[in-house]
């Protein structure tokens, strides 16, 4: 039987929100879509920032699906150079607007943020895709001064 969620009707997950906090700048929220439809072979977040808020920069070690749900947001790409254990330096590749009804893809291992413009809201579904041997993909973040370095957080 298929089940289905009304993503306009979802809250904060509060104890979700207060385990990532650390990878975001500003008011974001989090709530874990898979967990609710029990989806196995992907993480699904519905991902809510709030007068510019973003994710800290950061890559998935599977791909990830952003599908737009509203708001004006930004997606900035980086490529990483001098690298050594946990810093590196950064340049800016591309940045893409979206909007509502716009869907990006990242490729597994693409430092990026993703988040609202300034003092505009944005929210989005992300599909987080698992590894090709259908483990779950871990995310690696990174504090930032989203010009030119970023230092591994874990």
């Amino acid at each position: 039987m298929a089940q289905k969620i009304n993503t306009s009707k979802l809250k904060s997950d509060s104890a979700l929100v207060k385990s990532k906090k650390k990878y975001f700048v500003g008011d974001a929220w989090l709530n874990d879509i898979s967990l609710k439809l029990k989806i196995q072979g992907e993480k699904v977040y519905l991902a809510n920032f709030n007068n510019g808020a973003r994710t800290k920069v950061h890559y998935h070690q599977g791909g990830q699906i952003l599908v737009v749900t509203k708001g004006k947001g930004m997606l900035v790409i980086y490529k990483k150079t001098d690298i050594n254990k946990n810093k590196v330096s950064i340049r800016k590749l591309s940045q893409t607007s979206l909007g509502p009804g716009d869907v990006a893809f990242i490729p597994k291992n693409t430092l990026h943020w993703h988040g609202a413009l300034k003092g505009k809201n944005f929210a989005h579904i992300a599909l987080n895709i698992f590894t090709e041997k259908a483990k779950e993909a871990q995310t690696i973040w990174y504090e930032s001064d989203f010009v030119s370095y970023a230092e591994k957080i874990d």
